[in-house]
């Protein structure tokens, strides 16, 4: 059977990051979430706002947690993902579905090039 699961989303972090988390294996684990906005089409009408947890591992992850902040600009590829927990003092367990990032790409690291004419600046041919 084929099996086929991957996301790509924009968005932009909802609240700074938490600590970077090592898992018993000793690998570096860290969640975060998104706002993705779609707009609906008309000036009248919001857009509407998915919010999605997503978790990185790994050297992403330490890179995740010293870079963003809330508000940045992320683009995230990778595969959901379903956990299921229970809160206390429930008996039925409940899900979530959360986005294991395989790539994250920092949308805010744009620099401003100065003109060629300028002190440290660059020609950028046409």
């Amino acid at each position: 059977m084929f099996w086929y699961n991957r996301w790509a989303l924009t968005g932009r972090l909802v609240k700074d990051p938490g600590e970077v988390r090592y898992l018993p294996s000793g690998e570096e684990q860290l969640e975060f979430t998104i706002a993705h906005s779609r707009p609906t089409g008309g000036k009248s009408t919001p857009p509407q706002v998915a919010f999605v947890d997503v978790v990185t591992r790994g050297r992403q992850a330490v890179a995740c947690a010293k870079s963003l902040r809330k508000g940045s600009p992320v683009l995230v590829d990778g595969e959901s993902w379903q956990m299921s927990y229970q809160t206390a003092g429930t008996i039925t367990s409940k899900k979530r579905i959360i986005l294991r990032a395989r790539i994250v790409l920092f949308l805010n690291l744009a620099v401003d090039i100065p003109p060629a004419d300028e002190p440290g600046g660059v020609e950028i041919p046409e």
